[in-house]
């Protein structure tokens, strides 16, 4: 210990004789700046970005605050480095002290000093911080940061700091609001988080029924790629838009399904070759009976198809906000559908076809709220200086369907809970929605890769949340979604 101090005492007078023998400015790093009055220099603190903020204005980033110390080259400043700094720290800080400069350093906890200045910096992503693609998204439009926080020093002549001098603390803007409002409902986030923390991979929406607006945005893992907004193979959750296209053309047919059906050269076949016998469209897809919406939408023909999946926006554009536009998948062209083949594919969503979960969830939306259609909605508005928000307008809305349509596809989709493949996803007798289980193509040794899904809302009886689940590498819908859907609503209910 005792040779610690003569070592450390060395030091210090090392570190003052080089500093005494210092003549002109040294920049010591990209923290510094000279001011253009060539008697101060100012020691850059923090930048402050735009805050993204909830439905609410809760904020999600610039959240929680950060401790730095702020150390001058001074005697007194280094007798009580002790305080804040393990040894190792101490001699790094004393290298950098020897450029005559302030040095900035977190710290993890409050400490009384007279002589380091500590200060409070903002944390911009705090741990455990929602939505966290999503956020990172917002933050690409707005790169720029539109605040700062620095301290300004006194020197002299020939760039030593004046005895004494403490700095004089400048904030540009720092404490500003200005950001961006998002959709996202912060309890609903966390909620949806929850239940989707078991899963490997995928993604889940939650909209509000009669907006469209993203109430939760989640995808896992956490890396670059938004599985939320990315497209995938659909599979069964688009019969939805077979069977509604269907009931608008008058047609509800009745077809005997033998487990297989040949269509040209191609022979489409139900999961595990099962033989339903004869259903009807509730039935179809209560059983997500494949061979039944093959015949279906060969018999719809592509152009009313293609029609009623334009109208509920599959294959568009959606501008989220300005420079920020997501493509709601792949929608096959009527080239594609000249072939019967395609065609097939289509009717039990599989082929060309693919969709985010994001665009899906609004398609339940425009089910459950009696067949009026709008595009998904992310951004609530801005967020002046002041902290007052401004909307940004509603998004456009249309007519897809005849409510009666909209009303016998609810019913039809309560079904599939009570009688049919999506059992797993019931609460409290109120589930509605449809499981798929996507053929990716993609495989993994001789195994493919399936999609897999729950798409619904909830409640039954009076229709407030469209969800959207979807797990890359799943095994089936009911299985790995239908739980998660669950989960959600459930805890909804508990804690909203």
């Amino acid at each position: 210990m005792k040779k610690r101090m003569i070592i450390f005492s060395v030091t210090i007078l090392f570190l003052f004789s080089a500093v005494a023998e210092r003549i002109g400015y040294v920049a010591f790093s990209g923290n510094y700046k000279v001011s253009s009055t060539h008697n101060s220099y100012t020691v850059n603190i923090d930048k402050i970005y735009e805050t993204v903020y909830d439905r609410n204005l809760e904020r999600i980033t610039n959240k929680t605050e950060e401790l730095v110390a702020v150390i001058r080259p001074t005697e007194k400043c280094l007798t009580e480095m002790n305080k804040l700094f393990t040894y190792k720290e101490r001699e790094e800080i004393m290298e950098e002290l020897k450029q005559g400069y302030p040095v900035v350093k977190e710290i993890d906890n409050y400490v009384s000093c007279k002589y380091i200045k500590i200060l409070e910096t903002t944390n911009r992503h705090p741990d455990g911080m929602p939505a966290r693609n999503l956020v990172s998204a917002c933050e690409n439009l707005k790169p720029d940061a539109v605040g700062s926080r620095a301290i300004n020093f006194s020197v002299d002549a020939i760039g030593r700091l004046l005895d004494g001098d403490e700095g004089v603390l400048i904030d540009d803007n720092y404490n500003t609001k200005k950001g961006i409002s998002l959709t996202l409902d912060n309890r609903i986030q966390k909620i949806t988080e929850d239940a989707g923390r078991d899963m490997k991979s995928g993604a889940i929406v939650v909209l509000d029924v009669d907006t469209s607006e993203v109430l939760a945005s989640y995808s896992t893992p956490n890396d670059y790629l938004n599985r939320a907004f990315s497209s995938y193979c659909v599979g069964s959750v688009y019969k939805l838009v077979v069977a509604a296209c269907a009931l608008e053309n008058n047609m509800n047919e009745t077809y005997e399904c033998k487990g297989k059906v040949t269509v040209g050269d191609t022979t489409f076949t139900c999961q595990k070759n099962k033989k339903h016998g004869v259903q009807t469209i509730k039935e179809a897809l209560a059983n997500s009976c494949n061979c039944y919406f093959v015949e279906l939408a060969l018999k719809l023909g592509s152009e009313k198809i293609s029609e009623m999946s334009k109208k509920l926006g599959f294959g568009e554009i959606n501008s989220l906000y300005d420079g920020w536009d997501v493509c709601n998948g792949n929608f096959p062209d009527s080239d594609d559908l000249q072939s019967k083949g395609q065609l097939a594919l289509l009717g039990f969503g599989q082929g060309k076809l693919t969709d985010s979960p994001l665009h899906f969830s609004s398609v339940i939306a425009a089910i459950a709220n009696g067949g009026i259609y709008r595009m998904p909605k992310v951004v609530f508005g801005d967020v002046d200086d002041n902290g007052s928000l401004t909307e940004i307008n509603e998004n456009e809305t249309h007519r897809v369907m005849s409510e009666d349509t909209a009303k016998t596809i609810r019913e039809y989709m309560r079904y599939v809970v009570t009688d049919g493949s999506g059992r797993s996803a019931d609460c409290n007798n109120q589930a509605a929605g449809k499981t798929s289980t996507a053929q990716s193509g993609r495989m993994e040794g001789d195994r493919e890769i399936l999609y897999t899904w729950f798409a619904g809302f909830y409640p039954y009886d009076n229709p407030r949340y469209a969800i959207a689940v979807m797990t890359e590498d799943g095994t089936s819908g009911a299985s790995d979604c239908g739980p998660i859907f669950r989960t959600i609503v459930e805890n909804i209910e508990k804690k909203c």
